[in-house]
């Protein structure tokens, strides 16, 4: 036998560097049988309901390969048996092999001819997988050190299966997590710009002076010229715009294009992370537009106050409320406002009443 160490090193390596499943198992068998005495080797996936599946094969018995793998595709043996039955557990001998016997039925049987192989489970933890066989020629039993070196490999097989699986799964609850952030972040800014452009132009239509008409269009004009910036900072995956110069600097900016009168006041020593700052500014800009659309007010007020490494955030204004027992939990903004409170570790509270007014009360620490 090769040196067994180099052989696990060599294979090892290889399978720390692989992130697909299947080309992963074609690797390692076609390496195992190279850097070995086997002559052949093919993989079986068995799912949960116990139906085999073959994965991989490297230099198969014409025999064994013939009707396009019909004998390893189709059919049931003893080591799929054993697996389904959790009674495969290490690497064993299989004494008598169906596959190969039919494979090898009414055929001349020579010293080359592949008559028995061993067969290793591919398991991770709970996890199982399949099968991993090898066959050589003219060889019935494989010593025990054969069957322990088999036996590492097809551990280092199944946990690379495991580490593949995990990774995907990540990468899937990534790419759910990002899609969900981007439908915040169009909410927070691209849609909520559309909906100023949307009743600005409305009122234009009953606007008879001329100059109004053309400040109204100007000040179209300038929504969506800042929406599409921010259609490009979302693409680019930038910083939300205006916050280069700073948090009250770009409220200042955002109020002034959905025409919010804004009273903002800050008490203690300003000092925001950056990504804080960030989602703070989503927040804030999620309240105004709320006051711009329900609020049936052109005013609100910002104060925040620093105590040590506390922030208090509120914003309010005296407009005609609402009643909180009748938020619909679909309600988008003010979903959006609680989850990234929560994001920077704050909480979140809002009390209103009807021709009352409404206040945003946000805390965190820094």
């Amino acid at each position: 036998m090769t040196d067994k160490l180099r052989v696990l090193k060599e294979i090892a390596e290889f399978l720390n560097a692989e992130t697909d499943k299947f080309e992963m198992i074609q690797g390692v068998i076609n390496l195992l049988i190279d850097n070995t005495n086997y002559d052949t080797a093919w993989v079986i996936f068995i799912n949960e309901q116990g139906k085999h599946e073959l994965i991989g094969h490297y230099q198969l018995p014409e025999r064994l390969a013939a009707n396009n793998y019909d004998y390893l595709k189709n059919g049931t043996c003893w080591c799929v048996q054993k697996f389904n039955n959790n009674e495969l557990h290490k690497a064993s001998n299989i004494i008598a092999c169906s596959r190969l016997e039919k494979a090898n039925r009414n055929q001349v049987i020579t010293e080359d001819t592949i008559t028995h192989h061993a067969t290793v489970p591919l398991l991770s933890g709970d996890e199982r997988y399949g099968i991993l066989n090898v066959g050589a020629k003219n060889k019935k039993v494989y010593e025990e050190d054969e069957l322990n070196l088999l036996e590492s490999i097809g551990f280092q097989i199944g946990s690379t299966i495991r580490r593949i699986e995990l990774n995907n799964q990540e990468k899937e609850t990534l790419i759910v997590r990002e899609r969900q952030r981007l439908a915040r972040e169009l909410h927070d800014s691209v849609n909520q710009m559309l909906f100023s452009i949307s009743i600005t132009a409305n009122a234009a239509q009953t606007l008879k002076s001329q100059e109004k008409m053309q400040n109204t269009f100007q000040h179209v004009e300038t929504v969506s010229r800042h929406a599409m910036q921010e259609m490009k900072a979302l693409i680019w995956q930038l910083k939300p715009i205006g916050l280069e110069n700073g948090l009250i600097n770009a409220v200042e900016h955002y109020a002034e294009l959905i025409q919010l009168h804004v009273n903002m006041s800050i008490d203690g020593f300003y000092k925001v992370p950056d990504m804080i700052e960030a989602q703070l500014y989503r927040i804030i800009q999620e309240a105004l537009n709320n006051v711009r659309k329900h609020a049936e007010t052109n005013e609100a007020n910002i104060h925040i106050k620093f105590e040590g490494d506390q922030v208090q955030v509120i914003i309010d204004d005296d407009g005609v409320g609402f009643d909180t027992h009748e938020i619909k939990p679909e309600n988008q903004g003010l979903k959006n406002m609680k989850e990234r409170t929560e994001k920077i570790g704050g909480q979140f509270n809002i009390t209103s009443d009807k021709n009352s007014g409404t206040m945003i009360h946000i805390s965190f620490n820094i």
